[in-house]
């Protein structure tokens, strides 16, 4: 990690590794400015330098993170800044990869950005890959619990969820429910 986390943001980490261990989603709801995006790029650089247990091959497939377009950039940015050795795929634009192609650039990849429209669009594609972990960066996006997009993000499967956003209840009680049910289905 290219970078010193703040105090608040080791704590951050610790949790979020320490909810992935256990096998339950996290909701990282720290105020917009407060570094979400170098936690978890923290929390990949860590899994990927952990040797494996005794007597385990440790392959970690990759992370999916969905996001507004505004955002794809910058997620690219910091990966490079921060995390310069995690391979970034951004799977966005006419020219993206489809069928047997994105799902081997995807298993090449330690984290795949896209956005929620594509999710949606993609949905069949995105869900031929073994994640290890989808994120989702203004989880608000997800807030109807019976939108199209958010029904086709739910049905992804990966070993852990997260959820980064600064407001998880922008209306109603129940947008907090639709992203909780996305981290911890049932």
């Amino acid at each position: 990690f290219a970078g010193k986390l703040r105090p608040y943001q080791e704590r951050g980490l610790a949790w979020l590794a320490f909810l992935s261990s256990v096998g339950l989603g996290a909701c990282l709801a720290d105020d917009m400015g407060l570094g979400k995006t170098i936690q978890l790029l923290a929390l990949l650089l860590a899994e990927r330098e952990r040797p494996p247990a005794p007597g385990r091959c440790r392959k970690l497939g990759p992370t999916l993170l969905i996001c507004p377009m505004s955002v794809a950039g910058n997620w690219e940015r910091e990966a490079e800044r921060f995390a310069a050795d995690l391979r970034v795929y951004v799977h966005h634009g006419p020219e993206r990869l489809r069928g047997p192609a994105f799902a081997r650039a995807a298993r090449a990849t330690d984290l795949v950005v896209t956005t929620y429209a594509l999710a949606l669009r993609d949905r069949d594609a995105l869900a031929k890959v073994t994640w290890e972990r989808v994120v989702l960066d203004e989880a608000q996006n997800i807030k109807s619990i019976e939108a199209k997009q958010t029904r086709a993000i739910r049905t992804l499967k990966a070993r852990h969820r997260v959820a980064l956003t600064g407001t998880p209840v922008e209306n109603r009680l129940s947008e907090l429910h639709s992203i909780m049910d996305f981290l911890n289905p049932g």
